[in-house]
């Protein structure tokens, strides 16, 4: 089981763009009380009720991909992200995909269901949600990156992550997680002259995230640049206190340091 999550940018990117319709407005409908009463079981961590709920909206509602948008909204709002229980939500409604008439929102369909495989340790099941986004939609570098980085971290077919990330920034070179993905790669093919470049691309576009700096700290680390490390390792920490790759590799950096 991985040890570190996606990262929260990442993850903010998809709430946002993952469905191309997911800003499409609509009027009140009758079923949506089905999905605000969802919403509430979930915020008191009652998955069954929820999905329970969940599914007779699905089922009463008009528009299958509107549908299924809120309620992976409604999953990634909550504090905890319950990343297992979406998947396990959003991957039954798979064998109704071709409802989903729009080629673009179908494949932002199947990207959602590859970063929530990916991020509920389905290490068998992410790649082929995948494939099925970029067959759908090319173009789709939010399925490029998350796609490159599930690879990165299980520490397979480099090659292909680093096609799939360059690939991504091609298409959107502004998006610091995109440079991190791409440095996490390179870090990953032991190239870390490469990777330090790229990690500081995304350092400087997100500085605010620990993810990133801990992903710089380790590119340090293995430049032999142990006091560059802890400073960044000591910044992540100050974001996020609990970020436990930050404090093993502090750990092992300072015993040696102690050694």
């Amino acid at each position: 089981m991985y040890n570190i999550a996606m990262r929260q940018l990442s993850w903010l990117l998809a709430l946002a763009l993952a469905l191309t319709a997911c800003g499409r407005k609509e009027e009140a409908r009758p079923e949506q009380t089905l999905l605000q009463q969802g919403v509430q079981k979930l915020e008191t961590r009652d998955y069954t009720g929820a999905a329970t709920l969940f599914k007779q909206y699905v089922n009463q509602a008009t528009n299958l991909t509107t549908a299924l948008q809120e309620v992976y909204r409604a999953y990634m709002s909550q504090p905890n992200r319950p990343y297992a229980q979406a998947y396990e939500f959003l991957v039954e409604y798979e064998p109704r995909a071709k409802e989903i008439p729009v080629e673009i929102d179908r494949a932002g369909y199947y990207q959602v269901l590859g970063t929530l495989a990916f991020q509920s340790g389905k290490r068998d099941e992410y790649a082929r949600w995948f494939e099925k986004a970029l067959e759908l939609d090319p173009s789709n570098h939010l399925a490029m990156n998350d796609y490159a980085y599930a690879l990165a971290e299980d520490g397979r077919d480099l090659e292909k992550a680093l096609r799939l990330i360059r690939r991504a920034i091609a298409v959107k070179s502004n998006i610091g997680a995109y440079h991190d993905t791409h440095g996490w790669v390179l870090y990953k093919m032991g190239r870390y002259e490469e990777a330090l470049r790229e990690l500081r691309i995304a350092v400087a576009t997100a500085p605010d995230t620990a993810e990133l700096r801990y992903h710089l700290a380790a590119v340090y680390a293995k430049l032999g640049r142990r006091d560059d490390a802890l400073v960044e390792l000591e910044k992540a920490l100050a974001l996020q206190p609990g970020h436990e790759p930050s404090r093993k590799l502090r750990q092992e950096l300072t015993g040696e340091e102690r050694g």
